[in-house]
């Protein structure tokens, strides 16, 4: 049983670090980077766009993974009881996965279908349209999510590296 230990511990450090690695290169390098040299704002918005809806999956997956790694991690032990940073941990992974999915299956579809609704890009709607509005709104909510889903990410990595050490 202690293989399987191992082997949930390397499981979930690999997703927690793809996961919160993943957003932290996103956040503060490629989105700053993207709207710093495209042509335009709507094309940055665009690319990044692309980008996030890309490495939503990813975000899934490593979701999946930490979740699996904690059932591999329960049925290890020899009472099958987890610790409580272990449950706080994979409480953490859920709500993760839930504000992941949120985000990239409702949020990112609906600023996409608003996009594309706005001919020559959101930059030409005046600021009082509605669509603009439900725009900013919604990228805004966007934004919020990916920076609590990074915290919480944050957060998670220290509790996974405070009970290993």
């Amino acid at each position: 049983m202690r293989s399987l230990l191992t082997y949930s511990a390397i499981i979930e450090i690999m997703a927690i670090t793809t996961w919160v690695g993943g957003m932290a290169a996103l956040a503060f390098i490629a989105a700053p980077a993207i709207f710093q040299t495209a042509p335009s704002r709507e094309s940055a918005g665009k690319t990044f766009g692309l980008i996030l809806r890309r490495f939503h999956p990813v975000m899934y997956g490593c979701g999946a993974l930490i979740l699996i790694a904690g059932a591999m991690r329960w049925a290890a032990t020899f009472n099958h009881r987890l610790y409580a940073s272990e449950i706080t941990r994979y409480v953490i992974a859920l709500i993760m996965l839930a504000l992941a999915l949120y985000s990239g299956l409702v949020i990112s579809r609906r600023l996409e279908k608003l996009r594309g609704s706005l001919p020559g890009g959101i930059d030409r709607i005046p600021k009082d349209d509605p669509r603009r509005i439900e725009f900013n709104r919604l990228h805004r909510l966007s934004t919020t999510l990916m920076a609590f889903n990074l915290i919480l990410g944050l957060s998670m990595a220290v509790l996974f590296a405070i009970e290993i050490s």
